[in-house]
């Protein structure tokens, strides 16, 4: 019964991203989108693109997705407009098709170069392939613009309402939730980094490269969403407590800190540590430092947790592996003591 539970089930990392929630969330805001969408006489003629403005918005760290929302909208008016332009002077073809795609993408990198909009390009090829017609059978540009963003804009508004609705049912512990996502992903470079000193890893194959790189990206995530959450902390219905997530701020900051030395460590293992001055007692202080990490529930009231094991940095001529995993004990002692004031 309980693999068939692990089998079915979401994995820990899913579920503290409120993953069960969120699903729950998608599913009213697709039904009420359906319902909605299909009794007004407009948009009905465009479910599609209603139930995608109802996906692409739902939000899982903002109270309301305005900015998103309005993001949307204007990729949207983006992707159209490249499009009508052409279509009005050229008619449809693959060479408006081709070109009013140029001309999208084009203008998305203009407007940030690090991502292309999904709904731009898609309006994009919503403009050439769904036009509508006019009461004389004629196919209408005009037309096409009002119904897509018309539909959209229904399915961002009904994204706001349920974001707006949801967020009272988990949105104060989810800061929380996300540290604690952090830290078991800090957690796996950690322990990866002790059967490495331990001669447990196979140094050729030099896996740390992609491992400690994912855990910053986990880490530059999270710190991203806490931003975000910062900044709505001003209308948040006292959902949030800025002071708090600027102590997970800087919680997020040692975890960075800390898996930047760790990342070293198998730098240098893998050069071959046994000719420098480390030596098992190194181990032991990681092991340490491990063990005190794991007992941290963010999710929870944070217990007084003392990291009572650490090694004498006195020695000048510490070898670099002990002097990071100094660090490392360091930088623990003040996650724990930050993690008390959650």
């Amino acid at each position: 019964m309980k693999g068939l539970s692990n089998l079915l089930g979401l994995n820990r990392d899913a579920v503290l991203f409120d993953s069960k929630l969120y699903i729950v969330k998608a599913m009213m805001a697709i039904a009420t989108g359906y319902v909605i969408g299909v009794g007004l006489p407009l948009t009905r003629l465009d479910m599609i693109s209603v139930l995608l403005g109802v996906m692409y918005n739902l939000e899982p760290i903002n109270i309301l997705g305005i900015k998103g929302g309005i993001s949307q909208l204007i990729a949207s008016s983006l992707g159209a407009a490249c499009t009508a332009v052409l279509i009005v002077f050229f008619g449809i073809n693959a060479f408006v098709i081709a070109v009013s795609m140029a001309l999208t993408l084009y203008l998305s990198l203009k407007i940030n170069w690090r991502m292309v909009s999904p709904v731009a390009i898609f309006t994009c090829i919503y403009m050439t392939q769904y036009v509508q017609k006019d009461a004389l059978g004629n196919p209408s540009i005009w037309l096409t613009y009002r119904l897509r963003i018309a539909a959209l804009g229904l399915g961002v508004l009904i994204a706001i309402f349920y974001n707006f609705i949801f967020s009272f049912l988990y949105y104060r512990r989810i800061a929380y939730k996300r540290l604690q996502f952090t830290k078991d992903q800090l957690l796996n470079g950690l322990e990866y980094t002790q059967k490495q000193l331990e001669g447990k890893c196979d140094n050729q194959n030099r896996e740390y490269i992609t491992l400690f790189p994912s855990i910053f990206n986990d880490l530059d995530l999270v710190y991203s969403n806490i931003s975000i959450m910062i900044n709505e902390a001003s209308y948040s219905f006292n959902l949030l407590h800025p002071e708090k997530l600027k102590t997970i701020q800087k919680i997020l900051k040692y975890f960075r800190d800390i898996n930047h030395l760790a990342y070293d460590i198998n730098f240098v293992a893998c050069r071959g540590y046994k000719d420098s001055k480390f030596d098992n007692e190194g181990i032991e202080v990681l092991k340490k430092c491990i063990q005190m990490l794991r007992r941290a529930d963010f999710t929870v009231k944070v217990n007084n947790i003392e990291l009572n094991y650490k090694r004498n940095t006195s020695d000048k001529n510490d070898s670099r592996i002990n002097s990071n995993i100094n660090s490392i004990s360091d930088y623990i002692e003040l996650v724990l003591e930050e993690g008390r004031k959650l």
